[in-house]
């Protein structure tokens, strides 16, 4: 990816679920985030893009959603799927593919789980008033307010929302030091690609936060 100036190009790998794209979206919160001092030091060229998903549909879809995503910043991103066609992959194989196609960086994001809480929304009344023709019209304040009348009332309802937690690290391919990692906590509000966006939304604002990219 295309990090600072520093950078020729900024880093990222990751990989998740099913059910997980542009700035900080409103959805999802970074809980945790470290980056080592000397990640900013680096001149790197590229970085290997990695979804750990169970399902291949699901990593395939991630992986270029993020490498989409990175586009922008200048990150010379690839979506690990598109060098390795095999589902069952080992450490080594990824950093050898990392190694073969001059990226010296791979970003892995995992899917930790999800969790649900119930929210209780209370009813609310909303209120209409007759128009005021005068200032003695209905002989002050007790006799204006007397003619407020009730438009509507929206019942109380309980509704649940799921946050799904992710967590990405970047790895340097020769050395496999580790220099990066943020856990993102998402709330999914429609669909699961909105769900996707939002998660790699996090993720890059946070490589901005960290000044690791532009």
């Amino acid at each position: 990816m295309a990090y600072r100036p520093v950078f020729a190009f900024p880093l990222f790998f990751i990989g998740l679920l099913a059910a997980l794209t542009a700035a900080c979206s409103t959805n999802s919160t970074i809980t945790h985030s470290y980056v080592d001092p000397l990640l900013s030091k680096l001149e790197l060229k590229g970085v290997l893009v990695i979804g750990v998903a169970q399902n291949r549909e699901n990593q395939i879809v991630f992986e270029n959603m993020f490498v989409k995503a990175l586009a922008p910043h200048g990150v010379n991103a690839v979506a690990a799927h598109s060098l390795l066609p095999n589902a069952e992959l080992t450490a080594d194989d990824v950093i050898e593919a990392a190694k073969n196609n001059a990226l010296d960086t791979v970003l892995v994001t995992r899917y930790i789980g999800a969790s649900t809480e119930e929210v209780y929304h209370p009813g609310t009344i909303y209120y209409g008033v007759t128009p005021m023709y005068g200032a003695g019209y209905y002989g002050g304040f007790p006799g204006y307010y007397g003619h407020a009348y009730e438009v509507a009332y929206q019942q109380p309802v309980w509704t649940s929302n799921t946050t799904h937690e992710v967590i990405a690290d970047l790895y340097i391919a020769d050395t496999h030091e580790h220099m990066w990692q943020a856990v993102s906590d998402t709330i999914k509000a429609g669909s699961t690609d909105k769900l996707r966006h939002d998660i790699i939304a996090s993720l890059i604002g946070d490589l901005k936060d960290q000044d690791l990219l532009q």
